[in-house]
């Protein structure tokens, strides 16, 4: 129960800092189409990025990456060897990086189509 608590508290504190740093900030909000995520789902979707509204797009990929973040920290949270950690780490941050990136351009590929 202890470790579900710290993942929770690794999610939140991760989303709250990426809202700090890029959703609430104007300047890295306007340019936030280029950054390396959000470029490749346009990108690999072929989304139009005149009708896609920026903040709501950048608390999405927010949400993903807490998300992984927070589930890699669980899983390797079971290791103890900071070696096999680091690489365990690894190879489930990859996949679910692409995982949850095509999640969210599936998911903006359908509201498009609507």
């Amino acid at each position: 129960m202890e470790r579900i608590i710290v993942t929770l508290i690794v999610f939140l504190f991760i989303y709250v800092l990426y809202a700090i740093t890029v959703i609430h900030n104007k300047n890295k909000i306007k340019n936030f189409e280029k950054s390396g995520q959000a470029s490749f789902i346009i990108k690999k979707y072929e989304l139009p990025v005149s009708k896609m509204n920026m903040k709501n797009f950048a608390r999405l990929i927010a949400l993903a990456n807490s998300f992984m973040i927070a589930l890699t920290f669980f899983i390797t949270d079971f290791i103890e060897n900071y070696i096999l950690k680091l690489l365990v780490g690894f190879i489930i941050l990859v996949p679910t990086i692409l995982l949850c990136y095509h999640f969210i351009g599936i998911f903006y590929k359908k509201k498009e189509g609507k």
